[in-house]
């Protein structure tokens, strides 16, 4: 009987309030994109803005750095209008919302909230609760977005 009830107990809880310990933060790793084999350099300078992309010629394109580029797009081109369009794939939301903020530790409700608030009035309602977003952050490899131990 007692068991029986502390199943019922269980199955009446959401997942969201299961007792797991503190919520993971979440980073791009620029030291395992290298070691992965991923160009993080093309991976985080296409994200800049428009007119930073355009801004660049051949020779400081060639020998461009993440952290700067990290810098610039968290210093200007995340306000731009277009840095995160309303029907932007959540993976990539995800991407730019770590590196709209200059790639500081975030969990997985600090992206809910962020987005929550930017995608406030859009024409393409979509679930950004702290639940996707951490199903979607511990399957984000191809973005080299890792939990910090």
């Amino acid at each position: 009987m007692a068991r029986d009830q502390t199943r019922i107990e269980q199955e009446e809880r959401p997942d969201d309030a299961e007792d797991q310990g503190p919520s993971p933060q979440y980073v791009v790793d620029i030291g395992g994109a290298e070691a992965s084999g991923r160009s993080l350099v093309l991976l985080v300078g296409t994200r800049r803005c428009y007119s930073c992309i355009q801004a660049d010629d051949e020779q400081t394109s060639a020998v461009s750095k993440v952290r700067p580029n990290i810098k610039r797009i968290a210093t200007h081109c995340a306000q731009t209008s277009d840095y995160l369009l309303q029907d932007t794939p959540l993976k990539e939301a995800i991407f730019r919302v770590l590196l709209g903020g200059g790639n500081r530790p975030m969990t997985a409700e600090d992206i809910s909230q962020v987005l929550s608030e930017k995608w406030a009035m859009t024409a393409y309602p979509r679930d950004v609760s702290s639940r996707v977003i951490q199903r979607l952050l511990d399957s984000s490899g191809a973005y080299c977005i890792t939990a910090v131990p």
